[in-house]
């Protein structure tokens, strides 16, 4: 948002004896190089001549100008200065293309960091509050780093802080290229939701395709420095309805509340490291597409006993490659007879298309 000091700006006059009005900082020099022809005493102050001027200097300290200039200063501090002269001080609005200019920068820094903190549908200006909303559907996802406590205490924090900037930027265009929206990074933990704010029906599918490419990039060991510790992490998925909005008036958090974001947590908890698991509840909507294997039944607090599986890949018919990473036709067909909606393109390229510049440009 624009201050009201910075749409007004201080203009400094000096009036010497024989009438002559010069500019005496550079905010004057702009504001009177803005305005053509010499400029009169009774334009500017409302006074007749020099003499008049210094009269009003000794006697108020100030001149309310009869015929002011348009958006030129509503009053002026006169003072007496010792070679006789008068210095005025008054306050003018800014020309209008420095507004346009200052407005329309102030406008794209507001929507850019709304955009920073809140999703793209949601995103309104700074300040003001989200309505809370429900959905009845949604895949939330976790992603967290095994050990981390202990490389945290092994290595020095850059090298460990830059490690784990290169994983979450991949994450964050992986999620991205897939339709899924980065919640938050708390600690060495990773949050991200499918079918929120935008609501769809493939949520899971895409939701899981990303966590497996999330997997990929933690897999392929290139990362930006060479350290001889061994990354892993655990990733747990888990679908359910969730409420979404902002609390608070300060730092604003996109965030979700419900059951579903505690058993997607306790799935990650529970999962294997280096692989992607899911709930039973993701299983029923992923399964025309991707290979699973059970893994164990465990026990949530919020809703008791759920099942767990791993995904292995893509359906051996639905791939293309050796790792049963890459969609075929035949899952873009099934896709969109599925969904009524396009299959993310990332879901038919190899693993760093996505990614933008590559994985060794991080």
């Amino acid at each position: 948002m624009v201050a009201i000091l910075e749409l007004v700006e201080s203009i400094a006059l000096r009036v010497d004896a024989d009438g002559r009005v010069t500019p005496a900082s550079p905010a004057a020099a702009r504001w009177l190089a803005a305005r053509p022809g010499a400029p009169s005493l009774g334009a500017l102050f409302g006074a007749a001549s020099p003499a008049f001027l210094r009269s009003l200097a000794e006697s108020s300290g100030k001149a309310v100008p009869e015929n002011p200039w348009p958006e030129g200063p509503v009053a002026w501090d006169l003072s007496l200065e010792p070679s006789d002269g008068v210095l005025a001080v008054g306050v003018a609005i800014r020309s209008p293309r420095a507004l346009a200019s200052q407005l329309a920068t102030a406008t794209l820094l507001d929507k850019s960091l709304a955009l920073a903190v809140l999703p793209r549908e949601s995103a309104a200006p700074l300040g003001e509050r989200l309505q809370p909303k429900a959905y009845r559907e949604s895949t939330v996802m976790f992603i967290d780093a095994v050990q981390f406590s202990r490389l945290a205490a092994r290595v020095d924090p850059v090298t460990c802080l830059k490690q784990l900037d290169f994983f979450f930027s991949a994450f964050d265009q992986i999620t991205s290229a897939f339709g899924v929206e980065k919640l938050r990074t708390a600690g060495d933990t990773y949050v991200a939701v499918s079918g929120i704010p935008h609501r769809r029906l493939s949520h899971a599918v895409d939701a899981t395709f990303a966590a497996l490419r999330c997997a990929q990039v933690v897999a392929s060991g290139l990362t930006p420095i060479v350290d001889e510790w061994d990354w892993s992490f655990r990733i747990g998925l888990h679908s359910g309805p969730c409420i979404s909005g902002v609390l608070g008036s300060k730092k604003p958090v996109y965030d979700l509340w419900g059951d579903t974001v505690s058993v997607a947590s306790h799935v990650e908890r529970v999962g294997q490291p280096d692989s992607v698991c899911v709930s039973g509840a993701v299983r029923q909507l992923i399964e025309p597409f991707f290979s699973l294997e059970f893994l164990q039944t465990t026990v949530t607090r919020s809703v008791g006993e759920i099942e767990v599986f791993a995904v292995r890949g893509l359906l051996p018919e639905l791939q293309t490659d050796d790792q049963a990473m890459v969609a075929n036709a035949e899952f873009t067909a099934r896709y969109e007879s599925r969904f009524g909606s396009p299959c993310p393109t990332a879901a038919q390229e190899a693993l760093g298309v996505e990614l933008g510049q590559g994985l060794d440009e991080f």
